[in-house]
């Protein structure tokens, strides 16, 4: 069988959800550590972003694209709902997930305060009200399910853990999950399968 390989950079919070999805359906992989906008990542994403991943003759770039051809591709559980329904809760959450909750959390937070020094405050600051309206919608909305698409783990939890999972690490974080608790008990839920033990708590 031809060799799956990931490429991208490990701290990638897009690369860490097609990790999870692999972790999810069992599929053996290589993961490629590439960087953005290198030689390396331009030979398999032409804006040199990532993830991308390459599995025999294909050759695919983008999280939803990946993530939808490891679950498509290979045995194991299902990360999509079987009815039109379910599917369209999934694809509304990532697509809200990439509009609204990856800026407010990774771009405006988490970037700022993990990752550059000096950080940006007032980037910061922006981004604090708007984490918070994206944690009350996605609160609200595990009030009725246990995860975001209904009864089982879908790309759509897939998605938000891992941002969920870096803006915990930040000083916001903590005010910011609190009184959240179906949030936080969602968290919980994700963080002890086995897949996310193998991904975000190494």
């Amino acid at each position: 069988m031809a060799e799956l390989v990931l490429h991208g950079i490990p701290g990638s919070n897009y690369v860490r959800a097609c990790r999870l999805a692999l972790e999810e359906k069992g599929v053996a992989y290589t993961h490629d550590p590439v960087m953005l906008r290198t030689p390396e990542a331009l030979a398999h994403h032409p804006w040199g972003k990532v993830p991308a991943l390459t599995h025999g003759d294909v050759t695919l770039y983008e999280a939803l694209a990946v993530t939808r051809y490891i679950d498509e591709a290979f045995d194991g559980p299902a990360l999509q709902p079987a009815d039109a329904a379910g599917r369209a809760r999934m694809n509304q959450w990532i697509s809200a997930f990439n509009a609204y909750l990856d800026p407010a959390f990774i771009r405006k937070i988490v970037i700022q305060r993990l990752l550059r020094d000096p950080s940006d405050e007032e980037i910061i600051a922006a981004g604090v009200p708007e984490a918070a309206k994206c944690l009350e919608i996605l609160d609200e909305a595990l009030a009725d399910a246990p995860y975001l698409a209904g009864d089982s783990v879908t790309l759509a939890d897939l998605f938000v853990l891992p941002a969920l999972n870096y803006l915990a690490m930040t000083p916001e974080g903590g005010p910011l999950l609190e009184n959240r608790g179906n949030v936080t008990a969602w968290m919980d839920r994700m963080m002890a399968r086995d897949s996310a033990q193998a991904i975000l708590a190494a």
